[in-house]
């Protein structure tokens, strides 16, 4: 199955919204409540996505893996990092979502995509980014320990019905996420 990664438009607003929902339940299904899984559907649907897709600020960046015979199997959003944490002031970027369809996953695919978010955030002069992820994701904490991200800082935020913990990971050097998605990906 060949996969290749592209830059959103709106006309994949519909696909990322059944990734992320399909996606979301795959990984969270146990880690939250069904209260806040069915909100993220309600919430982040394809008309969230065709507006947040539909803006000109060029703030964020938003990639497909996309293929011929799947369609659209995954995507990530990156731009510079929110928040005012202190302990993350050394961190210029943040990959603010990445999902894959459980289908492809662990196949060096979220590597990819990764990798490419942080091309893009060089090329946008931003060196170091973070990713934030649920306390309770093994999986994803161990994924970006894989790509050389380390935990720096940790938060307990709301959600909508509940109120989760989280682990933010960073690299302080982009080059590092990239080099060992070479790793991961082949």
């Amino acid at each position: 199955m060949e996969l290749f990664i592209r830059p959103a438009g709106p006309v994949d607003a519909e696909e990322i919204a059944e990734v992320q929902s399909l996606s979301w339940n795959a990984a969270y299904t146990g880690m939250l409540s069904p209260g806040s899984l069915a909100n993220v559907a309600r919430v982040w649907n394809a008309a969230h996505w065709r507006r947040s897709l539909e803006r000109t600020d060029d703030r964020a960046v938003s990639l497909v893996l996309d293929g011929r015979a799947t369609g659209v199997t995954g995507f990530g959003v990156a731009g510079p990092r929110r928040g005012r944490r202190t302990a993350l002031a050394d961190f210029g970027g943040e990959i603010y979502l990445l999902y894959l369809m459980p289908a492809i996953q662990r196949q060096g695919h979220g590597a990819r995509l990764t990798a490419a978010l942080a091309r893009v955030l060089l090329a946008r002069g931003i060196s170091s980014a973070v990713v934030w992820a649920l306390a309770r994701n093994r999986p994803a904490i161990d994924f970006y320990k894989r790509m050389g991200g380390r935990p720096i800082a940790e938060a307990r935020r709301p959600f909508f019905d509940e109120t989760v913990d989280e682990i933010a990971l960073g690299w302080e050097d982009l080059e590092v996420l990239i080099g060992a998605a070479r790793g991961v990906a082949e």
